[in-house]
């Protein structure tokens, strides 16, 4: 419908009823939720959660994403939540099943009438007189038949929803092996420095002994440059596995979503207790 008016001094028609729809809106319920509005086909619902879940919370509850303290050490549990959650490749596969999603309700809004609204002023000046053009249109459309477009465009939707959450779970699983991989390298990486460190440790002990022999008499010079040599072997060896450690942890801070030379401190490797059974088979043979 539309409606014109150029009277001065009359009340124009289109403002009434303009008027009117806004006294209509002003009428809905003050405390409608946001989220009604912006969603009404609950699309929500068949959104994939995010990937970050925290492990040993209850079910649903989400991580804030973001580091432990500096103090913090990271445990397994801690490294695969904060890799789910800030890894860029898991939030770029989230957010795209988040539009699949969206899309799906646009779908299914094709099958609801549509209300288009439209006000139009203008002002017409000459020599001898001004005018005022008010007009407003509200039109409905509904569309009953189309011979199926609108449902094949619906299942094509449901498709690349399932498509996406799909996309998603593998994204999700693949993070979460790399993030596990990560962790138990660079807890290896660790042990072998350690290793390395108690190496050199003892090269050093055997070196101060050859040369307290060399002194006394008791030793010979190839004794205590042997000793030297294995000592400077471990040394090498452990500024390596050092090395290798470094690498370790900033591939794992990588996967982790953070700066590859942010501080990473891990938990201690449990000692191993060994199985009370397994030493009883071992003492009988």
């Amino acid at each position: 419908m539309a409606m014109t008016t150029s009277r001065p001094g009359s009340p124009p028609r289109a403002a009434r009823f303009l008027a009117s729809i806004a006294t209509l809106v002003a009428a809905l319920p003050a405390n409608l939720p946001a989220l009604e509005a912006n969603d009404p086909f609950d699309t929500r619902l068949i959104t994939p959660p995010p990937p970050a879940l925290d492990l040993t919370a209850p079910s649903g509850s989400h991580l804030p994403c973001r580091a432990l303290p500096a103090e913090a050490s990271y445990g397994v549990l801690e490294v695969v939540d904060l890799a789910l959650c800030k890894n860029p490749t898991t939030r770029e596969v989230w957010s795209l099943a988040r539009v699949q999603a969206a899309q799906l309700g646009v779908a299914q809004s094709d099958f609801l009438p549509s209300v288009d609204g439209q006000l139009a002023i203008r002002r017409l000046r000459s020599d001898s007189r001004s005018t005022t053009q008010r007009s407003a249109a509200l039109t409905l459309s509904w569309l009953l038949v189309d011979f199926g477009a609108r449902s094949a465009n619906l299942e094509v939707a449901r498709q690349l929803l399932s498509a996406a959450s799909a996309t998603l779970d593998a994204t999700v699983q693949g993070v979460f092996l790399a993030a596990v991989q990560s962790y138990f390298n660079t807890q290896a990486a660790r042990a072998a420095v350690t290793a390395a460190a108690d190496s050199e440790k003892a090269s050093r002990e055997s070196l101060t002994a050859a040369e307290v022999r060399y002194r006394v008499g008791t030793g010979t010079p190839a004794d205590r440059l042997q000793a030297q040599t294995a000592w400077s072997q471990a040394t090498l060896a452990r500024i390596r596995a050092e090395g290798v450690l470094q690498s370790a942890l900033g591939r794992l801070a990588r996967v982790m979503g953070l700066e590859a030379n942010h501080p990473l401190r891990l938990d201690e490797i449990p000692s191993a207790i060994p199985d009370a059974g397994f030493d009883r088979d071992v003492a009988a043979l």
